[in-house]
């Protein structure tokens, strides 16, 4: 057997099989069909799983059915799906003429043109052509993957509304010559319409091999080779049921370990100890057997492969039915599970008691690559995923009611506003803001009842945020009563008001009024039988009387206010007046101290602070915004207002801007400590020749529109000399749009992106993530060792996917692999738990890469603890399985991480832009700490680094140009003690020339690593 060494393997696997010796079995499945056609059936069905060998079966149908009668044509709508009716009618054209043996030039193949012109000219033209040429044959047509050109709706995918179904059904009845015998690779019953069209139509289903036909496959390829004992035989036969793919699978697997260890002849023990190699080796086809089975589907296999276990292990004879399995292990039966089971039974991937798992192979596959608890969680994402899609469908329509409603508003019909607000808040009952809205508009149109109804069930579920409202609506239908001279239910109106704010003045004179009328009234009612006046005459009266009324009541409006009449004449900390009458949400996205950008926290100090700084009171706004900072020493916004106040009253400031996400209020303050702290040490320092600094503080929300509206509102304010921003790289790609136009500096403490580099105008203040993803890449490699890393990303994020893409090319370059493709954070359909696991076991990943964009960290902390699952899996399993050890980028880096990821993310490693315990950042990382009266983050730390390029960068007669001009020279240096750490200098390209920072989580902490 020396020869044997050099030997091709014999076994087939991953192809179509041509030759008609190396095909087994079959043979009354090629019977039924020559019956068939012989009694002159023009359609035949044929259906089967996938990789059972359907299209082995169609290419063999001419070798085992020998007859001049028929000229069979192979046809394959794999690549066709997307495809029109007139493009697959030319193609399938092509195949006729190619197949046949006819020579071009003696017929026309219609062009794609001429079928969507004129279907009809197929057949009516080439196919009378091609019976003539051939006659008096006939044609079959083979169609492979029939079922793929099929959507849910049982239509063909074309642009044509007619379906291909629908037309070869039309040739089959204008050709009397012509036949077909299409393939399906699903359920029958998934097929409507196909079954409708061709319900006449026999069917034959391709099963699994009988035993001679399996045995025959197993020994005759190597024959002469190989031999294979009895027991080797039955024990192939028991792992792979006959299935034709996994039979070959194994004994491919079992002559490649004969030829390595030079042992011809197969034993029982061979088969079982190249078992879980032929697993791998039918990965792909197990991969495509899988996706095109649905959630359900899976699930079960999952709970059947599951009870078989069990009933081994506690050595019953019957296993546990899944349905009970799954119930005990929280998931409830369901129609769509019992649905599930059943198309399984039918489709003969089960037992028919539906107990067992057909296949040996695919059973340990199953246990080993989809356990069930996992199948569970990914049938639960799912449902989440169905619901949450559901509910943010429901978002979107109550969004686009809200814009309707108040484009109605804006245009004054009320009416057509209140309708819209009407139907949102059917969809969203629970949304107040909705309820407010909604209230407000009965209000305008007077219908006061409904409106308090409203009013009064905001106000006790947030009495002091709703208190105003409530107040106000009070007040309106209070008023209306009186000019309608009912003085009873208007005094009511008030006593209510007083009851919720016993101090309100104008509500205690409004009853003080209603009182003196109600009086006059009394004194003024005539005797009945004394009086001298006429009836006529007490009408007119009294006419006159509510005439009087309301002519007073316009001029107390008039005199007073008719937003001191609504009870307030200031509104709270985040509202504004709009018409100087009603407090609506202020929506203004840039303050230097006159409003706040965070009404969430509370503060009254600063909130007066901001009155007295409206009114260019700027001693009195410095005194009040000092008592804020004594109120909140953490909150930075008070601290910059503070001294942007100081800086005014002083005159001719240097004006800067900070751009911040003011919706997250962690972050955006993150970045305003690292501000107010560079600004407050300069004015404290009397500034620069006695000019202090003003900050202009912005919020572009994080959102690429809006730093796109922000930037060009902050581009048109001449006063200012430069922007310090925006936090995503998104957002400043974005901004920088319109900053490009201008000659106006950005300095970026957070934007890590490579895409935003060379930019004229652009600085940053911290590394970049070619700089980020070069030391990470390099630690992994050179320091632990790894070789093999699978990356988590986000391609959409400009941040995570040029970080992705600089350790890619570091890690590889230096002789690592990266598995590809990447997998996408994004990807909402994709199955998590599967990857992780599949990236551990199948392709042996030593370490996860998770570089998320802020959005998608919760889903990378989910990486994390499902890779923490397999190791706690393991060990109960008594099992070495490690896990991957994790790397990741900034994003990572919070207190947020070591609280959410608990032990999951212990170990865990990122590279950051600053530490404060790194030894060049312990001065600064003090001082701060002095400062906010607490640690500080590196958004801090780079954010005050980028304050103060710009003030080393100002002077006396300092412009933009003048900024920009100072921080391109190479020169330009802001030393150690001037910043959080590191020496800060910019290159040509204005990037920061400094190294990042490794960090890692030891026992719950961010420390630095050994061996940096």
């Amino acid at each position: 057997m020396n020869g044997a060494n050099n030997q091709r393997n014999p076994y087939i696997i991953g192809r179509v099989i041509h030759e008609k010796n190396k095909f087994f079995g079959r043979e009354s499945l090629f019977n039924f069909i020559e019956d068939n056609l012989s009694q002159g059936v023009k359609v035949i069905l044929l259906h089967g799983q996938r990789r059972i060998g359907k299209s082995s079966v169609l290419q063999q149908i001419s070798n085992f059915i020998q007859s001049n009668e028929f000229i069979f044509i192979q046809f394959d709508l794999q690549d066709k799906s997307q495809s029109s009716l007139s493009n697959i009618i030319h193609n399938l054209a092509i195949a006729i003429t190619e197949q046949i043996g006819i020579e071009v030039d003696k017929l026309q193949i219609p062009t794609i043109i001429e079928l969507e012109a004129d279907i009809n000219i197929f057949s009516q033209g080439f196919l009378s052509q091609i019976f003539q040429e051939i006659e008096p044959q006939k044609i079959v047509l083979l169609i492979d993957e029939f079922d793929v050109i099929n959507n849910d709706n049982g239509e063909v995918n074309i642009a044509e509304q007619q379906t291909l179904f629908r037309y070869l059904k039309k040739l089959l009845t204008e050709q009397n010559k012509l036949f077909i015998i299409p393939v399906i690779g699903r359920y029958l019953n998934d097929l409507p319409n196909l079954l409708s069209l061709f319900k006449n139509a026999p069917s034959e289903l391709i099963g699994l091999l009988d035993g001679d036909s399996a045995q025959r496959m197993i020994i005759e390829p190597a024959q002469g080779t190989l031999t294979y004992r009895n027991e080797a035989i039955k024990k192939i036969l028991q792992f792979s049921a006959g299935h034709p793919c996994f039979t070959q699978v194994i004994c491919f697997t079992l002559f490649e370990q004969a030829r390595e260890n030079k042992k011809w002849s197969i034993e029982r023990a061979d088969v079982e100890c190249i078992f879980t190699k032929a697993i791998e080796n039918a990965d792909s086809f197990l991969q495509s057997f899988w996706h095109v089975l649905t959630a359900e589907q899976r699930i079960i296999m999952s709970a059947v492969a599951e009870a078989q276990r069990i009933a081994i292990e506690e050595e019953r004879r019957f296993p546990e039915e899944p349905l009970d399995l799954l119930s005990r292990n929280g998931t409830n039966k369901t129609e769509q599970l019992c649905d599930a089971w059943y198309r399984l039974i039918e489709n003969h991937c089960l037992s028919d008691d539906g107990r067992k798992v057909r296949v040996e192979l695919i059973r340990c596959w199953l246990l080993q690559y989809h356990p069930l608890q996992y199948e569970i969680k990914s049938l639960q994402i799912q449902e989440s995923q169905t619901e949450l899609q559901t509910q943010n469908a429901q978002e979107d329509v109550v969004k686009n009611l809200i814009g309707v409603a108040n484009y109605w508003c804006q245009q004054g019909k009320h009416q057509l506003a209140l309708q819209l607000y009407e139907q949102a808040l059917a969809i969203s009952p629970n949304n107040y803001k909705i309820a407010a809205s909604l209230a407000e508009q009965y209000l305008q149109v007077q219908d006061y009842l409904k409106s308090l109804e409203l009013h009064e069930q905001l106000f006790q579920v947030d009495s002091e945020y709703y208190q105003q409202g409530y107040l106000d609506a009070l007040s309106e239908y209070g008023h209306h009563l009186i000019i309608t001279g009912e003085y009873t239910p208007a005094k009511e109106q008030y006593n209510k008001i007083l009851k919720i704010e016993p101090n309100i003045r104008l509500a205690k004179q409004k009853i003080l009024e209603i009182e003196t009328y109600e009086r006059n009234a009394i004194v003024t009612t005539p005797d009945k039988n004394n009086s001298l006046t006429e009836p006529g005459q007490i009408n007119r009266k009294t006419s006159t009387l509510k005439t009087i009324l309301a002519v007073m009541t316009v001029i107390v409006m008039g005199t007073v206010g008719y937003g001191a009449y609504r009870l307030s004449s200031e509104c709270p900390a985040g509202k504004q007046k709009e018409f100087g009458l009603l407090c609506i949400e202020d929506k203004s996205k840039i303050s230097n101290g006159d409003r706040t950008l965070f009404p969430n926290i509370p503060n009254s100090a600063r909130d007066d602070g901001i009155k007295a700084f409206k009114q260019q009171k700027y001693q009195e706004a410095s005194n009040l915004f000092a008592e804020a900072v004594k109120s909140n020493r953490n909150d930075p916004e008070v601290l910059i207002y503070y001294n942007n106040a100081r800086a005014k009253q002083k005159g001719h400031p240097f004006t800067l801007a900070v751009v911040v996400p003011a919706n997250n209020d962690t972050l955006a303050q993150e970045i305003l400590r690292g501000v107010a702290q560079a600004q407050n040490e300069f004015n404290q320092n009397n500034g620069l020749n006695g000019r202090l600094l003003e900050m202009k503080i912005a919020n572009d929300a994080g959102q690429e529109q809006q730093a796109k509206e922000v930037a060009g509102e902050l581009v048109k304010d001449a006063s200012i000399l430069g922007i310090i921003g925006h936090n995503s790289s998104d957002s400043t790609k974005a901004a920088l749009q319109e900053y490009d136009k201008t000659d106006i500096p950005v300095i970026s403490p957070t934007s890590t992106s490579t895409q935003l580099l060379g930019k004229k105008n652009f600085f940053r203040s911290l590394p970049s993530d070619a700089a980020g993803g070069k030391k990470l890449a390099e630690y992994a490699f050179k320091k632990l060792k790894l070789t093999t890393v699978v990356i988590f990303s986000n391609p959409d994020s400009s941040y995570s996917d040029s970080m992705r893409e600089e350790f890619t090319k570091i890690f590889e370059n230096l002789g690592g692999k990266v598995l590809k493709p990447e997998i996408n954070l994004a990807d909402t359909s994709l199955d998590m738990d599967a990857q992780v696991y599949r990236s551990i076991y199948r392709h042996k990943a030593q370490a996860a890469v998770l570089i998320p964009d802020r959005a998608r960290i919760d889903i990378a902390l989910k990486i994390a603890k499902l890779n923490q699952d397999v190791v706690n899996r393991s060990r109960t399993q008594n099992r070495n399985i490690l896990g991957m050890k994790l790397l990741g980028g900034d994003t990572l880096y919070s207190n947020d991480t070591l609280t959410q990821g608990a032990n999951a993310v212990e170990g865990l490693i990122v590279v950051v832009p600053w530490f404060r315990e790194a030894q060049q950042a312990k001065d600064f990382a003090n001082k701060a700490f002095m400062q906010w009266g607490g640690e500080v983050s590196w958004r801090t730390a780079t954010s005050y680094d980028a304050t103060q390029a710009f003030i080393h960068a100002l002077s006396g007669n300092s412009a933009r140009t003048t900024v920009i001009e100072k921080l391109k020279n190479n020169n330009f240096v802001v030393n150690n003690t001037k910043t959080s750490g590191d020496p800060l200098q910019f290159s040509p390209e204005g990037e920061r020339q400094t190294e990042p920072i490794l960090v890692q989580i030891q026992n719950g902490k961010w420390v630095m690593p050994p061996q940096q």
